[in-house]
């Protein structure tokens, strides 16, 4: 009994430091990149010109982020939903 209430602890501690890790992760890259690109945009014109290219990157960087968030909820509720069932149906 001991054991298997550790195990769901261990499961709920798991997936919560995985999404943590993930997110922040995804938030601190975008946020060093944005304050080099802003960085950038600020100095003279031609190089706020040529700064639109790792801008135009960092705009897809936005969109890989919102779809590794799609996919972190859409694993998290699975995980929890199997891990409730767990803990409802016992053995």
């Amino acid at each position: 009994m001991i054991i298997e209430t550790v195990s769901y602890l261990a499961r709920a501690f798991s997936l919560g430091i995985r999404l943590f890790a993930n997110m922040v992760a995804g938030h601190t890259l975008l946020k060093i990149l944005s304050t080099f690109l802003y960085q950038m945009f600020s100095s003279s014109i031609i190089v706020a010109v040529l700064t639109l290219i790792p801008f135009s990157i960092f705009l897809a960087l936005i969109g890989l982020e919102l779809a590794v968030s799609l996919i972190q909820s859409y694993v998290f509720t699975l995980l929890v939903c199997s891990y409730i069932k767990d803990a409802i149906e016992l053995h």
